[in-house]
């Protein structure tokens, strides 16, 4: 049973990290990723009622999401809103119920582990396989229009975007190639280290995503501070050179695409959801399934969305868990390296989703829970040490 646990979690880990918006394995009607999601929770939610335990903070976050949902599709429907598209708003918000298996699978500190390398290892891949795309691209050997098409009507129309005609695109499973920079940056010295995280940071600016670049640089500027960054090591110093002035040449020659078109609808966006605001939605929201004109189901910036739908309330619910994300990383003083990154994944998910909905989809939220799961298993690994000294 372990063995089959084993693979399941390695399956569900490598499908999230390198699947994008979940659509890319797809078969039919049915995406890889929910299929995974329903036998997970059913296997191991028969596995939790036989071990007759489960821990608290798994049902805590269980029992919250079930209970906000109800009040804000009933306040949706109240509002008006059509059954299906409260459905659409529940559906991505339903991954916080993976907690119930990620917290089953992460169990060790060898669990831990696996998780750390995964991400590592995917986000690599991504980073090569993108690179060869691009040189493919440079060297005539591809077709952007052919390519086009496969990737619109072979692969997933709604997980890429292109930037302009030359062949550079984002994918939404780029927020986990930045995330396994992250940690690659944060790992022991090894002889793949650099050439690593000069791949990453390569196919990073490639990407032509002004939002993975700056939040990713803005990161590192607030948590350390520029004073602090200036006194790093000589790679880190060599990583941020290469980050600016990499980007600055990028953007400067490159075709990206109209970005003005993407500021202007934003700026629509937060227009239209202001126009809208009253008294009672300014502190609970519209409910789910209520959008605006021009954004009828979900919203490129997350947490204007979360205003709309659930208000000043909803906000404060979200910053509720980013506080116990936080309390969870500073509750031991184990200055084990996996620690770190774990923390700076969630701050760039959540700095990221300022300019795209990245914390209330499952991209976003399997980022959280697994952080979480795996610095409660940090904390308690780092406390039986202690013990047994």
């Amino acid at each position: 049973m372990r063995v089959l646990i084993s693979i399941l979690f390695s399956l569900t880990l490598l499908e999230l990290f390198i699947g994008g918006g979940g659509r890319v394995f797809e078969f039919g009607t049915i995406t890889l990723r929910i299929a995974l999601f329903v036998i997970n929770i059913i296997l191991t939610t028969i596995l939790y009622i036989k071990r007759g335990r489960i821990e608290g903070y798994v049902l805590v976050i269980s029992i919250t999401f079930i209970l906000i949902s109800i009040f804000y599709g009933f306040l949706g429907l109240f509002n008006g809103a059509s059954l299906f598209l409260i459905i659409e708003d529940v559906k991505p918000l339903s991954y916080f119920l993976s907690i119930i298996f990620i917290s089953y699978y992460i169990r060790e500190y060898k669990d831990v582990g696996v998780v750390v390398s995964l991400i590592k290892k995917s986000s690599f891949f991504m980073a090569i396989l993108y690179l060869i795309i691009q040189i493919l691209f440079f060297s005539g050997k591809l077709n952007f229009v052919w390519f086009y098409s496969f990737v619109n009507i072979g692969i997933s129309s709604s997980d890429f975007m292109f930037r302009g005609t030359e062949g550079l695109f984002f994918y939404k499973g780029f927020m986990y190639m930045v995330l396994g920079l992250i940690f690659w940056i944060h790992s022991p010295k090894s002889n793949s280290k650099s050439l690593a995280i000069l791949i990453l940071t390569m196919a990073m600016i490639l990407t032509g995503t002004r939002g993975l670049i700056l939040m990713f640089g803005l990161l590192y500027a607030l948590f350390y501070g520029i004073p602090l960054l200036l006194r790093l090591n000589i790679k880190m110093l060599v990583l941020a050179s290469v980050l600016v002035f990499g980007s600055i040449f990028f953007f400067a020659k490159n075709d990206i695409g109209d970005k003005k078109l993407s500021d202007s609808t934003r700026i629509e966006q937060l227009a239209q959801v202001f126009d809208d605001v009253n008294f009672t939605s300014f502190f609970i929201g519209h409910g789910f399934g209520i959008g605006v004109p021009i954004r009828p189901v979900h919203m490129e910036i997350g947490y204007l969305e979360v205003f709309h739908k659930q208000g000043i309330l909803g906000l404060c619910i979200w910053g509720t868990l980013f506080a116990y994300l936080y309390i969870t990383y500073r509750k031991s003083d184990n200055d084990n390296y996996l620690r770190k990154p774990f923390l700076l994944g969630f701050l760039f998910v959540i700095l990221l989703s300022s300019t795209n909905p990245y914390f209330n989809n499952p991209l976003g939220i399997s980022m959280f829970m697994i952080g979480l799961a795996s610095l409660k298993v940090l904390n308690k690994t780092n406390a039986e040490s202690v013990n047994r000294l």
